[in-house]
């Protein structure tokens, strides 16, 4: 997604937009935003929550940049005078909170990846134009009240071009997200034969069976679930069936999370086998092997207290770079794009084949193949039980996740 609009902000408005925009995520503001320009601070509160109750507090020193040319990256010699300031304000409990309105270059980031191995009670977090775009695009007020505009991705257009495969016939399992009813007008306008099966009808016995003596029982060329807001529930056996039944039948599955999860809690054990991965719990992973996939690749520092939440993540921001995947799922996408969006902490199973992860390290899509049939899990939801604001679906988020759904569709049943 990208966005205009900064450049008439000028330092002090832009350092106003980042402690609203700070506030509608969620952080506590603890001071007022500075009167002086690049550099002046702000002082701010991140709570981070888990499912297991868990609460933690991280205090945050922020650093608005304002550049007047976006297309200016920040350079070592910016980031060298923010550390400076940090240093000489900070107080022992603070982290360094830089916020820019421009991509921060490698030599910058290098130098803070020094920094925090010199000073190992710092914690630092990065918000350039793509995460600032991933996170506005949600609070559409701010938008308006500053003047900011945004280019909105397409999808439907964009997922157009399946219709050269024919009317697919799909059955489409949906949790009611955002992401499962934009796919199905999205496949719809495609021209797929799509029979949409939202969780409300299948939770309910009368109502399945239904279903059951009459759409179930043909057969689908490709079959959808997402469980990502209403995993709590099992699945019936009726849907089972059909999965295991088209999958056997040589036709293709694309699987959201969270049915990994449920299957490492003992749910859909009948289906296990056809699921090409399986969750990792944070606890298990190393500090110096694990922080990045949890923390997410914008933080830096002493994150470890992460590594004992939970086994996905609920609106984590991160970074998909096509050098990381492969073709065709890499198709049409020819430069990095951030996502905030929920997911698992995945492993590869034995056979399966990851085909992208994200720059943090974490599978984003895994293929297999067997008996002619194809599985994909897309590692993506827009499960948000934790917070109020809400995890906006990946294809109206993102131009770059709406062509890689037409990708992994395509791939699915060509």
């Amino acid at each position: 997604m990208a966005f205009a609009g900064f450049q008439s902000l000028g330092p002090r408005g832009f350092t106003e937009f980042c402690a609203e925009l700070l506030a509608a995520e969620g952080f506590v503001i603890a001071t007022s935003p500075p009167e002086s320009g690049n550099g002046a601070t702000l002082i701010v509160v991140e709570e981070y929550r888990s499912h297991a109750e868990r609460t933690i507090q991280v205090v945050w020193r922020v650093a608005p940049v304002f550049h007047e040319d976006p297309e200016l990256p920040v350079d070592p010699e910016e980031v060298e005078a923010l550390l400076r300031i940090y240093e000489e304000r900070r107080a022992p409990d603070e982290g360094l909170f830089i916020i820019v309105d421009a991509v921060i270059d490698e030599g910058a980031l290098a130098l803070l990846d020094r920094y925090v191995d010199q000073h190992r009670d710092v914690r630092i977090t990065v918000w350039d134009r793509r995460q600032l775009a991933a996170r506005l695009d949600r609070h559409p007020y701010i938008r308006h009240r500053y003047g900011l505009s945004l280019v909105k991705s397409d999808y439907l257009s964009l997922l157009s071009t399946l219709g050269a495969l024919g009317p697919v016939r799909t059955l489409l399992i949906s949790d009611q997200s955002a992401l499962a009813h934009h796919l199905t007008s999205a496949l719809r306008v495609a021209g797929f034969d799509v029979i949409f099966l939202p969780f409300w009808t299948y939770a309910d016995p009368s109502r399945l069976s239904l279903a059951e003596d009459s759409v179930l029982r043909q057969g689908f060329r490709l079959v959808i679930c997402f469980i990502g807001d209403s995993f709590t529930l099992r699945l019936p056996r009726a849907l089972l069936e059909t999965m295991r039944r088209t999958h056997d039948s040589g036709d293709s599955l694309l699987l959201f999370p969270f049915l990994a999860w449920t299957i490492h809690r003992g749910l859909h054990s009948s289906i296990e086998d056809i699921v090409p991965v399986t969750v990792q719990n944070p606890q298990f992973f190393s500090p110096e092997s694990g922080i990045d996939r949890v923390a997410g690749g914008h933080r830096r520092g002493d994150f470890r207290f992460l590594l004992s939440f939970d086994s996905f993540a609920e609106d984590l921001y991160v970074e998909m770079d096509p050098r990381d995947g492969r073709a065709p799922f890499t198709d049409g996408i020819d430069s990095r794009f951030g996502l905030s969006h929920s997911f698992e902490f995945l492993a590869v199973k034995r056979g399966a084949e990851l085909a992208w992860a994200d720059t943090a390290g974490n599978p984003a899509v895994v293929i297999s193949q067997a008996g002619g049939s194809k599985v994909c899990y897309l590692n993506t939801c827009c499960h948000s039980c934790m917070s109020p604001i809400p995890v906006l679906s990946p294809l109206e988020a993102s131009v770059q996740a709406s062509v890689l759904l037409r990708n992994i569709i395509a791939w699915l049943v060509s």
